[in-house]
């Protein structure tokens, strides 16, 4: 009878057994490796890492005790909020007046930041902090152009949140919401922003412009509240949805909420300087294009037609649909506006005197 001798036996195993363990440990290496490694070179975490889910936890602490919920009664009774939310029509776009959020900005003086949707036609206003503490609010001004008002509570030991810059955001950043959607208080949802200098058509036909746009889940309720960045400030104030679309959620930037603030507490309202124009940005480059002149108003009168590409507003190139808001911003009524333009590959200068915008009803 043949026998084996098992060190022969071992002896021949080894090189397969060393072959095995070498490719186990290749694939292992591999499977943390390659995941990591970014386009060029670079490295990427698939997913949310530790330390970036404890800045989101760290953000919301701070922020969260200042975001509030806003009631509303409009002719007595209060508003059903859900009721037509999702409709298809631009006029959806906006959530009906009821229930939304706020942002404590001034804990000495008690201004709280909402929506103009949200407190405009309000006759009475009742603020409740997370901590359970519930306010009378008044509304010291509103403004639809820019969907921003101020609020104002008589109370002590506030809690405030900390504004931030919307314009030194970067597209792509990680914002959090906080607010409460369908009365679910304090909720705290999660995404990126994705983009900025959107424009979309508000109350009255009017275009709202220069707002964030995110994925970061935005829902009833939500309008008036906070977006945040991760170093805790407030970069946006959530204002509108596409009711028939996910992950697309818009905010007024906040740069624009500090023009408008003093002025809203000052007067109770913001003059507005009107060109008359609505426009888009063009796919392919974002140049500016006009949409739309409006009939009787400067734009009309300086001879703009839809097509035209805004190029430069005074001495001030016009790259991206922003410049032009943000340039308008800073502008009152009977200030005069010099525009270059392209028509039909042809530069054009076209001047004209700025009016004050018709008030929104």
């Amino acid at each position: 009878m043949k026998t084996f001798r098992l060190t022969d036996q071992r002896g021949r195993a080894w090189p397969v057994i060393v072959a095995i363990i070498i490719l186990i440990v290749v694939a292992g290496a591999a499977a943390v490796w390659l995941p990591r490694r970014g386009v060029g070179g670079g490295f990427y975490t698939p997913g949310p890492s530790r330390a970036r889910a404890q800045d989101i936890n760290d953000a919301v602490t701070k922020v969260a005790p200042a975001v509030v919920r806003i009631d509303t009664a409009v002719g007595g009774e209060p508003q059903d909020l859900i009721r037509g939310l999702f409709g298809g029509g631009p006029e959806d776009i906006f959530p009906r007046r009821g229930q939304a959020s706020g942002i404590i900005i001034n804990a000495r003086r008690g201004y709280v930041l909402t929506n103009a949707h949200v407190a405009r036609a309000a006759h009475s206003i009742r603020v409740t902090l997370p901590d359970g503490r519930a306010f009378r609010g008044k509304v010291l001004g509103a403004d639809a152009v820019t969907d921003i008002a101020v609020v104002q509570i008589k109370g002590g030991r506030l809690p405030e949140a900390t504004l931030g810059s919307s314009d030194r955001l970067r597209v792509g950043s990680w914002v959090i919401a906080v607010g409460n959607p369908f009365g679910l208080e304090n909720t705290v949802t999660a995404g990126v922003l994705s983009a900025k200098g959107r424009t979309i058509v508000g109350e009255g036909g009017f275009a709202v412009t220069d707002l964030l746009q995110t994925d970061a889940p935005i829902n009833a309720g939500n309008s008036g509240g906070a977006l945040i960045d991760l170093e805790a400030q407030v970069v946006g104030m959530p204002t509108a949805i596409v009711p028939y679309a996910q992950g697309i959620g818009f905010a007024v930037a906040i740069d624009t909420a500090k023009y408008v603030i003093p002025e809203l507490v000052r007067k109770g309202k913001v003059s507005h300087a009107w060109l008359g124009i609505t426009y888009v940005a063009r796919p392919q480059d974002g140049a500016v294009v006009i949409q739309e002149v409006r009939r009787r108003t400067p734009a009309a009168k300086a001879g703009l037609e839809p097509g035209d590409v805004i190029v430069a507003i005074g001495a001030r190139k016009v790259r991206r649909s922003e410049d032009v808001a943000r340039t308008m911003r800073t502008m009152r009524a009977g200030d005069r506006l010099a525009l270059t333009i392209v028509r039909q590959g042809k530069t054009q200068q076209i001047a004209t005197r700025l009016a004050e915008m018709p008030r929104l009803k």
